[in-house]
């Protein structure tokens, strides 16, 4: 089943924002380790997009940003203000809105349906409810669930995350047919890796043999049914179909992302805890083009073990994160491949 034309790392320059690092949860498996940190001023945030933005026209590549938190509803008047900047800039193609969900009102909806550049607002689901419920929250799966019901009534669009370990690998399928029930556009699946304040369920973790029967399994959903669309665009999919295009990507560290964390700090990858750079002190270009740490990652070459020897290199690399939590070398191979 063909799924409709994404953008791809060659064409998209990609930021996942995280503008503020207070939650009003505390999710069992969350990367986070300290919620703290309340994030920028407004006017330093706008300085910022600015500059993000002036890159990616200079690039000449289709920005997209990813704004998040922490919870980035509590800094609401942050996301609206980021959201009408975006609207304006003609290299942005489109701005998601990651979000736990549980402070969306109806002042919030109507403020969401001025923007155009808004593609999806998405939120967490960990599997049905009593499972979901001992990850996120008691209440919270009924909570999402009604939030889900309320953006489509209202014509915004949806897509849920689940991350998956041992505790609810088998329950995706499940989850995914409820969500075609609510109206949700996409679901994204990926892996559990156990850092932050969920480093001590090292037990979540799945095998390689258990990462593969879930991807097959995922990936059977998605030859059969488009509601919701399954995004499988992560790496190690392409193992499952190396003749489909349509799934899996390659590691975007090094590639066409970065992370911003809320004091302004730069990471690879938001699971990829290595600072790089901080942009109220360092420019984007300095952080993209010196810094060492991008260009160990851009040398397939330096990848360690299978990784380095496989004919899969230039569509997957293997996850850096899962190499670096599980080892302490991100260059190392991919501890969740079955290969």
């Amino acid at each position: 089943m063909l799924m409709p034309t994404e953008l791809d790392y060659q064409t998209e320059f990609y930021y996942q924002w995280h503008i503020t690092g207070k939650c009003n949860l505390r999710c069992k498996h969350c990367y986070h380790e300290d919620y703290s940190e309340e994030g920028l001023t407004i006017s330093e945030l706008l300085k910022i997009a600015v500059h993000l933005s002036d890159a990616v026209k200079e690039w000449g590549k289709i920005g997209s940003f990813s704004i998040t938190g922490g919870e980035p509803f509590l800094r609401k008047d942050a996301v609206f203000e980021l959201l009408a900047f975006f609207e304006k800039r003609s290299e942005i193609g489109h701005v998601d809105i990651l979000s736990n969900g549980t402070l969306i009102d109806d002042e919030i909806i109507s403020g969401l349906l001025r923007f155009k550049k808004l593609r999806r607002i998405q939120v967490s689901l960990e599997g049905l409810q009593e499972t979901n419920d001992k990850i996120r929250g008691t209440g919270s799966f009924n909570l999402i669930v009604n939030k889900i019901k309320d953006l489509s009534m209202a014509g915004l669009k949806t897509s849920v995350m689940m991350t998956i370990g041992k505790h609810n690998k088998d329950q995706v399928g499940l989850l995914a047919k409820e969500l075609a029930d609510l109206g949700v556009e996409a679901f994204v699946v990926d892996r559990f890796i156990p850092e932050g304040q969920s480093a001590y369920l090292n037990k979540w973790t799945l095998t390689p043999d258990e990462i593969k029967d879930a991807y097959e399994r995922c990936y059977e959903y998605f030859n059969k049914s488009l509601k919701p669309r399954m995004l499988l665009y992560r790496t190690l999919f392409c193992l499952i179909n190396p003749d489909d295009k349509h799934i899996g990507a390659m590691c975007s560290v090094g590639n066409n992302a970065l992370t911003i964390m809320p004091n302004g700090d730069v990471l690879p990858c938001r699971r990829l805890p290595l600072n790089i750079g901080n942009l109220l002190e360092n420019s984007i270009y300095e952080i993209w083009y010196k810094n060492p740490l991008l260009w160990e990652f851009r040398d397939h070459e330096n990848l360690k073990g299978k990784c380095g020897k496989c004919e899969y290199v230039p569509v997957c690399r293997g996850c850096r994160a899962a190499a670096y939590t599980a080892t302490g070398d991100y260059l190392q191979s991919d501890p969740q491949c079955w290969k």
